[in-house]
C-alpha cells in the first residue's frame, strides 16, 4: 500500500493501523446492526452508540494549517464516516486516499504548522490493521506526518493524506471495543479467536463479518484457516426480531460440501453471537440461500452443533484439581475429594501438574522428570515421558498434546511437546534459550504465553504456533511482548487464562497486598488501561481457566474473583485444607 503524504516509509506497505478495512469499508458506508464483546469474554453489553458528531466542512479562506486541523477533526465523525474529511482534500487527493487501510490512535498531537507543506507529529500513537488486528506502537520516526498542500479554486486543500483514519485516543477508546473473529485451527477441529478492535454501536456487526470475510492475515498461515469462500463482501447487516440477515455478494463459490457449510456457519455463529441482540441468522451467498444438512436456512447463533467447536474446548472438565498431602483430589472448589486412580491413592512425588481437558490423564513434575498417567481407577502406573530438572508446570491442549518447558542452566529454555507417545522440540524465538519462569498454552493450541525472568524485571511474551493439516507443530512465530507494568514491583508471580483471549497477571506488591490485571493476548492493553485489582494478603498463585471463574490462592484459602468486563474483583473467600498446586484442566 502506498502512503502519500508520509515522509517516512515505515507504513508504506501492508496494513497500517486499526479496524479500518473491517470498519471503514464496511462501516463507514452504511451502519446498521449491533455491538460486540468477546465471546466467553465475561460480559456482553447492550448496543452502544456514541453521541452524533458531524464535524464541519472546510471554512472559506482557511489557512493551510487550519485545513489540516479540520481534516483531523473530521475523522472523529460519529457514526464513523469520511465524507466530510474528503472535502479537505484536492480532487486528486480524494481519488487516492484509502482510510480503510487502518486507524491510528494517538495520545497527543503537535499543532500542524506550515503552508505549502504542513507538518505535525503524533505522540503515543498505536496502530491496528485493516481487519482490526493490533499492530503495536507507531515508531518515533513514523509519527512525523507531512501533508503537501495545493490551492484548488483559490482554497488550500491537502494534496495527499495518510492512508489511515487518524483519531485521538480518547475518541478511539469511546468509539472502539475489543471483539473476536473466529477462524479454525489447521485441522478444522476447534475454533481459534483472533482479537480485533472494532467500532461500537450499529456499525460493529457489519464490521465483524467484513473482517471475517477478509480471512486470516498472511502471518497466521499454519495457525488458523477459514472455511468462508474467498472474494466475498457483505451488505450492511440488518437485525430484525433477533435475526441477522447476512447477505454476501461476489463470485458464486458453487456447491459447498456439508462439512464446509457446517464449519463456515460455525465461524459466522460465533462471530455473530457476540452481539446480544442477535439470536439467529440467515445466510445468502451470491444470491443463493445457504442451508445445512437438515435443510434449515435459519440458524441459532448458540446452536449445539456450533458449540462443539468452542475455543475453550466444549467438553473440558469444569472441576478443580489439587494435591492434598501429595495425593490428587478433584471436584467443585468447595468440596474436593480423593481420586481413586494412581495419583490419588498414593504419593507419586509430583509437584506442579496439569490435567488433560477430558480429565483422563495427568502430567506431573518431579524434581527429575515429568510423569504421565491415568487419573481414574484401573489406570496404569505413571510413566516418565521427559527427563531432567528445570521442568515447569505443563499444559495440555484440545488435541491431547502435552506441552512443557525445560530450563537448562546453560542453554536456557527448551519448548517441548509430547503427542502420541513421541517427544518433539519446537524452537520459539523469544522463548527458546530464555529464562522462563511460567508458561501457559491456549486450549486451542494456537498460543504459548511465557513469563521471562530478566535481570531487573519480568516480561510477558506470546507466540503463535503453526501446524500442518495433521496437527503436527511445524513452527512458531517470534514471541512478541505483552505490555505489563506493576504498581510497585518488577516481578510476576503467576499468570492464568480468564478467557480464550485474555490472561490474568499476578504480582505481589508487599507481604500484605497483591494485585491482578487482565491483559489482552494480542498485547493491545495499555498500561493505563489495565486497572489493578488489589487482594489483601500474600497470594501464592492464580487458578485460571478460559471458561471458569478464577481464584487467587492464599495461605488461608481461595479468594474467589468475580470477573467483570475489564477486570476481576475480590469476592468471597473459600477456606481450604492443605491444598497445593490447584488448577483447572488444561
Amino acid at each position: 500500500m502506498s502512503r502519500p503524504g508520509f515522509r517516512l516509509t515505515s507504513w508504506t506497505t501492508g496494513a497500517v493501523v486499526v479496524a479500518a478495512g473491517a470498519c471503514l469499508t464496511a462501516c463507514v458506508q452504511v451502519p446498521d446492526a449491533g455491538p460486540v464483546v468477546q465471546a466467553r469474554e465475561p460480559v456482553q453489553t447492550a448496543p452502544i452508540d456514541n453521541p452524533y458528531n458531524n464535524p464541519p466542512p472546510p471554512t472559506p479562506g482557511a489557512s493551510a494549517s487550519r485545513i489540516v486541523t479540520g481534516f483531523l477533526d473530521a475523522m472523529t465523525a460519529t457514526p464513523l464516516q469520511t465524507r466530510v474529511a474528503r472535502k479537505y482534500l484536492t480532487n486528486a487527493g480524494q481519488s487516492v486516499w484509502e482510510p480503510e487501510q487502518g486507524v491510528v490512535a494517538y495520545s497527543g498531537l503537535r499543532p500542524p504548522h506550515g503552508t505549502t507543506t504542513v507538518r505535525t507529529r503524533l505522540r503515543g500513537a498505536d496502530r491496528i490493521g485493516p481487519a482490526g488486528q493490533w499492530l503495536g506502537p507507531v515508531s518515533r520516526a513514523a509519527s512525523r506526518l507531512t501533508f503537501p498542500m495545493r490551492k484548488e479554486n483559490g482554497e488550500w486543500r491537502i494534496a495527499s493524506a495518510p492512508n489511515a483514519l487518524l483519531v485521538p485516543r480518547t475518541f478511539y477508546e469511546q468509539s472502539f471495543q475489543d471483539a473476536s473473529l473466529y477462524f479454525f485451527d489447521p485441522t478444522g477441529r476447534i475454533l481459534v479467536p483472533e482479537v480485533v478492535h472494532m467500532p461500537q454501536g450499529q456499525q460493529l456487526i457489519t464490521a465483524l463479518v467484513h473482517g471475517l470475510l477478509l480471512g486470516p492475515r498472511p502471518s497466521l498461515t499454519g495457525v488458523v484457516r477459514t472455511f468462508v469462500p474467498p472474494g466475498l463482501d457483505v451488505d450492511p447487516l440488518v437485525v430484525r426480531n433477533g435475526t441477522a440477515a447476512v447477505i454476501l455478494s461476489g463470485p458464486d463459490p458453487g456447491l459447498l460440501s456439508a462439512t464446509t457449510t457446517r464449519l463456515m456457519l460455525s465461524q459466522l455463529a460465533w462471530t455473530l453471537r457476540q452481539d446480544p441482540s442477535v439470536s439467529t441468522f440467515t445466510l445468502t451467498i451470491a444470491g443463493r440461500t445457504i442451508t445445512d444438512s437438515t435443510g434449515a436456512s435459519k440458524f441459532s447463533v448458540n446452536g449445539s452443533a456450533f458449540n462443539d467447536y468452542d475455543p475453550a474446548a466444549a467438553r473440558a472438565s469444569s472441576q478443580v484439581y489439587a494435591l492434598r498431602r501429595g495425593r490428587l483430589v478433584s471436584g467443585p472448589v468447595t468440596k474436593l475429594t480423593s481420586v481413586n486412580g494412581p495419583f490419588g491413592t498414593k504419593r507419586t512425588g509430583i509437584g506442579p501438574f496439569a490435567v488433560s481437558l477430558d480429565s483422563t490423564q495427568l502430567a506431573g513434575v518431579t524434581p527429575t522428570s515429568l510423569l504421565v498417567g491415568g487419573i481414574v481407577l484401573g489406570s496404569s502406573e505413571p510413566e516418565t515421558v521427559l527427563d531432567g530438572p528445570g521442568l515447569l508446570r505443563p499444559s495440555w491442549d484440545f488435541a491431547h498434546r502435552l506441552w512443557e518447558i525445560r530450563n537448562d542452566p546453560e542453554d536456557g529454555a527448551a519448548v517441548l511437546y509430547v503427542a502420541k507417545g513421541h517427544q518433539h522440540t519446537l524452537r520459539v524465538r523469544g522463548i527458546t534459550g530464555e529464562n522462563v519462569r511460567r508458561f501457559i498454552v491456549s486450549r486451542d493450541g494456537s498460543r504459548i504465553i511465557a513469563v521471562l525472568r530478566g535481570a531487573e524485571r519480568d516480561n510477558i511474551v506470546a507466540s503463535r504456533i503453526r501446524y500442518d493439516a495433521s496437527g503436527r507443530a511445524i513452527g512458531a512465530s517470534r514471541a512478541k511482548p505483552i505490555q505489563w507494568v506493576s504498581s510497585g514491583t518488577t516481578r510476576i508471580r503467576d499468570i492464568g487464562w480468564t478467557s480464550p483471549t485474555t490472561i490474568a497477571v499476578l504480582d505481589q506488591l508487599s507481604v500484605s497486598q497483591a494485585e491482578v490485571r487482565i491483559l489482552n493476548v494480542d498485547g493491545s492493553t495499555r498500561a493505563d488501561q489495565a486497572s489493578p485489582t488489589l487482594i489483601s494478603g500474600r497470594v501464592r498463585a492464580l487458578v485460571g481457566s478460559p471458561d471458569q471463574p478464577p481464584f487467587a490462592v492464599l495461605p488461608t484459602g481461595l479468594q474467589a474473583l468475580s470477573q467483570g468486563e475489564s477486570q476481576i474483583v475480590p469476592n468471597r473467600q473459600i477456606p481450604t485444607e492443605d491444598l497445593h498446586h490447584l488448577t483447572y484442566a488444561g
